[in-house]
């Protein structure tokens, strides 16, 4: 019996098997997983500590995240390795277009917002576990909206423009989390020179932005997601 079959025989015959992720920078990624009706396997406090191995056993991994954590370096990297053997569930806040699109990025099979019901978390999972993908209604309708804009750009649908090497730098160290003054600092240049050269890659890339910047850097990874 393949993964996906033995999923959907525990989605229709037992409760949901799951990891929760509860990260430090993010606190409880889900306040309410008391009144839901599954079973709650294991619990850690990131995902540097779940094995690939471990992670398939579920029906569901629930990440607490924050956008800032969807783009840093480090966490990118171990979602998307876990990713292609668990169902990574995100959990934030105020989930936002650019934040769903990070996620599918990654491999993530759903997002949702952590005041969701009970209710409706189980049928986030049930769905993920059906092989199926659950984002927010508002996030694909926000992500509609950035392809749309991304398209009636003069480059195109999808952007070939390339930014400059420095414009590189400064993209990854955006994606860290660094401020001007954190970029001028790393690379050696004045304050204002660092904030010229975010200036001119929002502009390059058509971005309004510092998360929407990192993303259509990104685009590539994005555009495998959804083509």
């Amino acid at each position: 019996m393949s993964d996906q079959e033995s999923r959907k025989r525990r989605a229709g015959l037992a409760r949901p098997r799951i990891c929760v992720i509860d990260s430090k920078e993010v606190g409880l990624a889900y306040a309410r997983l008391d009144e839901c009706r599954l079973d709650v396997m294991g619990s850690l406090p990131s995902l540097t500590q779940l094995t690939a191995r471990v992670a398939s056993a579920y029906d569901a991994v629930l990440v607490g995240c924050t956008e800032r954590l969807l783009l840093s370096p480090a966490f990118r990297t171990r979602a998307h390795q876990l990713s292609r053997t668990a169902r990574l569930i995100a959990l934030m806040a105020s989930p936002t277009a650019e934040a769903g699109a990070q996620a599918a990025s990654l491999g993530f099979v759903g997002l949702v917002s952590r005041d969701v019901t009970p209710r409706a978390l189980e049928r986030t999972i049930a769905a993920t576990a059906l092989g199926e993908s659950a984002f927010p209604r508002t996030v694909l309708n926000g992500l509609v909206q950035m392809v749309s804009r991304l398209g009636s750009t003069r480059f195109g649908p999808y952007s070939d423009v390339a930014l400059t090497p420095r414009q590189e730098q400064i993209v990854e160290l955006i994606a860290q989390g660094a401020t001007d003054r954190e970029i001028a600092a790393v690379l050696q240049i004045s304050q204002s020179t660092a904030h010229k050269h975010v200036q001119n890659a929002l502009r390059r890339l058509n971005a309004k932005t510092r998360s929407q910047l990192v993303a259509s850097a990104r685009q590539p990874a994005f555009r495998g997601s959804f083509d």
